[in-house]
């Protein structure tokens, strides 16, 4: 009876661990996902940069080169100044918000790492304990 028990908590250790990695796996996927979202917003805030110096360029050599304001070049005109603060605070928002996000994957997988590790203790220990078992039962049973 014993070695049954053992065996049934034994089984169930087997069966938790196999989710808990089930989860640590869904969690890299995860923190993988995260890293391309970090490489998309890079990409994005450079297309944006690339895009509004373009447009700056060509506004200040039709509109304001040779008008009576005193701009030395395009990075000086208030549209430029303005959209390159709002592409600044909308980057650093959603860089701060996926730095959070892999902050708390790095969290779960680490909680889950730290409970594989007792399961593993664990299963070594009903391990050790099922043989044993076994093996004074194989001897009270050759004494008789």
């Amino acid at each position: 009876m014993a070695e049954a028990i053992l065996n049934e908590t034994l089984l169930s250790y087997v069966h938790r661990r196999n989710q808990i990695n089930t989860m640590i796996t869904q969690y890299q996927n995860s923190k993988t996902l995260a890293t391309s979202e970090t490489a998309d917003l890079s990409e994005w805030k450079n297309a944006k940069y690339s895009n509004l110096r373009a447009q700056c360029k060509n506004i200040f050599s039709v509109s304001y080169k040779d008008s009576t304001f005193k701009y030395v070049d395009y990075t000086e005109i208030p549209e430029y100044t303005e959209e390159v603060e709002y592409i600044e605070c909308y980057y650093e928002g959603e860089m701060e918000d996926i730095t959070t996000w892999e902050t708390d994957l790095d969290n779960q997988i680490t909680t889950l790492s730290v409970e594989l590790q007792e399961i593993n203790s664990y299963m070594d220990s009903y391990k050790t304990m099922l043989s044993d078992n076994i093996k004074n039962d194989y001897n009270y049973s050759e004494g008789l």
